[in-house]
């Protein structure tokens, strides 16, 4: 059973520059774990060895992982980004005409969304119109002043 958990314990090692995580090389430090118990004669039987398994590797996510996350952060960055604050106020074409009190179609963004017009007057296709505010994913739009 020794070189059950020796081999075990390396290949889960191994195994994290394939798998990023930081959750395969600590089970795989578990079962190294268990491997040196084993050599040294703390652990006799598969229910210890096992649980011995499962306790050091909970010790080893718990504590080590916190502790190279925090020395070796990921390189995910958070950005805050306001659609709205880059869409309004716009220039943007209609590609779909907007009816009296109906909705048509803008493009902006590469893409077309859904736009009703502010007074209620029908929008050719292919005006130009300023983005006033959105209503949910419905934008609100003007004839430019």
């Amino acid at each position: 059973m020794f070189e059950f958990w020796l081999g075990i314990g390396i290949a889960l090692v191994v195994a994290e520059a394939i798998l990023p995580g930081l959750v395969s090389i600590f089970v795989g430090m578990g079962a190294l774990t268990v491997a040196a118990l084993m050599h040294y004669h703390y652990l006799d039987s598969v229910a210890s060895q096992f649980l011995g398994w499962f306790i050091s590797s909970i010790v080893y996510i718990f504590s080590l992982r916190m502790l190279a996350m925090k020395y070796y952060p990921t390189d995910t960055v958070v950005q805050k980004i306001d659609d709205d604050i880059a869409v309004i106020g716009r220039v943007v074409e209609v590609v779909e005409t907007i009816p009296s009190g109906g909705t048509g179609r803008i493009a902006h963004s590469d893409s077309t969304w859904n736009a009703i017009s502010r007074d209620s007057q029908e929008i050719q296709s292919g005006e130009e119109v300023r983005v006033i505010g959105r209503d949910n994913i419905t934008w609100l739009v003007e004839r430019p002043s």
